[in-house]
């Protein structure tokens, strides 16, 4: 027995110290073993640094205890402080390194967690084999599609081809339409040249005839009148009932010949006359008209009712005419009733305005309406309701001109209304209206 072991109990108890270092030392120099033999097995694992770091500690820390069984027979103090030093540096080194690395640690997961996320992956694959399986089934519906559309394309590349055919023919057929139009058009240009020129010496031409109507006719016709006062002033003795009769027949004729003469006159300046447009007061138009004709019935003047008349726009001068025909009109025929009465109104309608002239005058049968509003047009007669039959014509004309248009309703013994409708806005420039 060494020397340095007592006899006895004591010898015994150190005995027990060195067998207990000893299974210490092995258990700690096994543990580094399983440690680096888990690490090599496990290369993936994140925390290998901590695994190196524990095995040296456990080194260490075994080899402090093999020192001890070394000191109990060898008492070589210096080699155990300083495997302690270096044991006391690996630990505490460890203890820093471990710390920092805890939260990875702690995020590696758990056998629950694993467990979800293998019975995850196993659902993931049973979807991945079902849409496998649908891709298969999608993949052979696609290729049949694939061949239907190949077979329609080729179908369609047929009719495509038939179709460019037809499209080179139209084509060829729109070339030559084209040509014969550019020579139809030319022709038609001809045609409008020779009909402007056409065109201008007929205006020409009116204008000479008004002029032979204003100059030439009404010198005849003031003689005619004239001479026949002057005959009828200076042979009055000579002449019997009969003679003075035919005299102021005559007479009557020459003015009523003179009047026809004015509204032809006056009909056809309003075919030349320049238009304007501007915002228009109908109702002052017509309270002037009014004022004006009643001026010629003095007391046997209709008593006239107006309603509301909306502005319009277009050309005054020609509304006024207008409304002067219109109300004379009304006047006339109106003036041999025992109460005379005009009324004149409007109703506003949808991007329009129509006006009224309503009298309670004899009227007319609406079977002869076609003819009212011709030129020298009458429907009663010149004894009853003198009249050139000049005025309605205008009328229309100016009514057309402003893009509008004019009627009338009337029954014998019951009166006649006139509505002419105007739109609100009047087109620019006003149309023109034919000759």
């Amino acid at each position: 027995m060494n020397p340095a072991m007592p006899a006895g109990p004591e010898g015994t108890v150190q005995w027990i110290a060195v067998a207990a270092d000893a299974v210490i030392a092995a258990a700690y120099f096994a543990l580094p073993a399983a440690l680096v033999y888990f690490a090599r097995r496990r290369p993936d694992l994140t925390l290998r640094p901590m695994f190196w770091l524990l095995g040296t500690f456990i080194v260490a820390a075994g080899l402090t205890n093999v020192m001890d069984i070394v000191t109990t027979f060898w008492p070589e103090y210096r080699i155990e402080n300083a495997i302690k030093v270096l044991t006391a540096c690996v630990g505490v080194s460890t203890a820093i390194a471990v710390w920092p690395m805890m939260p990875r640690a702690l995020a590696l997961p758990s056998t629950r967690s694993l467990e979800e996320v293998n019975a995850f992956l196993r659902e993931e694959n049973a979807r991945r084999r079902d849409a496998e399986r649908a891709a298969n089934e999608a993949r052979a519906s696609l290729e049949q599609r694939v061949v239907e559309r190949t077979t329609e394309l080729a179908q369609s590349n047929v009719k495509l081809e038939m179709e460019v055919q037809d499209r080179l023919r139209t084509e060829q057929a729109l070339r030559y339409s084209e040509t014969l139009l550019r020579r139809l058009h030319d022709e038609l240009e001809q045609h409008i040249t020779e009909r402007t020129e056409e065109l201008t010496r007929t205006i020409d031409e009116l204008q000479a005839f008004t002029y032979t109507i204003s100059h030439d006719l009404r010198a005849p016709l003031r003689a005619i009148n004239g001479f026949a006062a002057i005959m009828r002033e200076e042979e009055v003795a000579r002449l019997s009932p009969d003679g003075n009769a035919l005299l102021e027949k005559i007479e009557r004729n020459a003015a009523r010949m003179g009047r026809l003469i004015d509204g032809l006159l006056e009909f056809s300046r309003l075919a030349r006359a320049e238009s304007a447009r501007d915002d228009v007061d109908m109702a002052a138009l017509a309270k002037s008209a009014v004022a004006e004709v009643a001026e010629e019935y003095g007391p046997r003047a209709p008593d006239v009712t107006f309603d509301a008349l909306p502005p319009v726009r277009g050309d005054a001068a020609m509304l006024r005419q207008t409304w002067i025909n219109l109300v004379s009109n009304a006047f006339k025929f109106s003036s041999r009733e025992a109460a005379p009465r005009v009324w004149i109104g409007a109703s506003d309608g949808d991007g329009e305005i129509t006006y009224h002239v309503r009298d309670n005058g004899v009227g007319f049968d609406m079977a002869d309406a076609a003819n009212l509003f011709g030129v020298f047009s009458r429907l009663h007669a010149n004894e009853s309701y003198p009249g050139v039959g000049v005025g309605l014509a205008i009328v229309r004309r100016i009514v057309e001109r402003h893009g509008g248009r004019v009627r009338a309703e009337s029954w014998p013994g019951e009166g006649t209304t006139f509505h002419f409708t105007l739109p609100k806005a009047a087109p620019a420039p006003l149309r023109a209206l034919e000759a």
